[in-house]
């Protein structure tokens, strides 16, 4: 079962290394500590922080990531780590909660990833046009970032990934990400904050994200236009008629 721990923060606070530490050992004491009182456990964790400006809603500091009670200082380091590699909306915008979810299993997990270097981490992804896109708004999980451009109203990212290259223009309040890939390929789409996750709009597609899985997705149907036919004996009582149906259509 999925739990969460919530701290409340000074609406002023800005999200530092120095905030994430001491919320971190927190929940270690306050939530970790007790489980382990009979039983070895490990949690599978993840930690949000929610922006006092209700507009720009939720962000995900990491993945979910399985912990023993020992990895608090590995913990530490990958959220620090990551936080550093965020666009500047992070630690620009104050936050008034920082939020831990999480799921406790049985006994000490054996291999919890945290160790790995950032760059060794994967991030999920969606496929399209024969191509795999990250789940994230986040331009370095997308590759290595060669160049960072600051315009009037976003934040240009051109980030490289093998023989791809990226534009990514992160809105200055990081709500919205204008994507596309240079080169031949015109591929082009859009993300924007939705809830605790995000929504993606590309193609004909709109896909819903959270946590990096896809719980909806809307797709643009091609549809015959609508046609008006006149049953027999005159216009009184005309059908219109869609492609999902139909209903009554009445004409003087």
């Amino acid at each position: 079962m999925l739990k969460t721990k919530k701290y409340s923060l000074n609406k002023n606070t800005i999200l530092t290394n120095e905030v994430l530490n001491v919320y971190i050992n927190n929940f270690w004491n306050e939530v970790f500590k007790p489980l382990i009182k009979t039983d070895d456990k490990h949690l599978m964790l993840l930690c949000k922080v929610e922006f006092s400006d209700s507009t720009l809603g939720y962000r995900t500091l990491g993945q979910l990531r399985k912990v023993n009670f020992t990895d608090k200082k590995l913990f530490i380091t990958y959220l620090t780590e990551r936080v550093g590699q965020l666009t500047d909306a992070y630690t620009s915008y104050p936050i008034n909660k920082i939020i831990f979810s999480y799921i406790v299993n049985k006994g000490l997990a054996k291999d919890t990833s945290l160790q790995q270097s950032l760059t060794e981490i994967n991030v999920p992804t969606h496929r399209f046009n024969n191509m795999n896109l990250p789940l994230s708004m986040n331009p370095s999980d997308y590759g290595k970032i060669i160049s960072k451009t600051i315009m009037e109203t976003f934040v240009r990212f051109i980030v490289t990934l093998e023989k791809r290259v990226f534009q990514i223009d992160v809105s200055h309040d990081g709500t919205t990400n204008n994507s596309s890939i240079l080169g031949g390929s015109d591929l082009k789409w859009v993300d924007t904050v939705y809830g605790e996750g995000f929504k993606r709009e590309i193609g004909k597609s709109t896909i819903y994200f959270v946590n990096g899985e896809i719980v909806l997705r809307k797709q643009q149907l091609s549809a015959k236009p609508f046609t008006i036919t006149t049953p027999p004996g005159g216009p009184q009582n005309s059908i219109l008629f869609c492609n999902h149906g139909y209903r009554n259509y009445y004409t003087k």
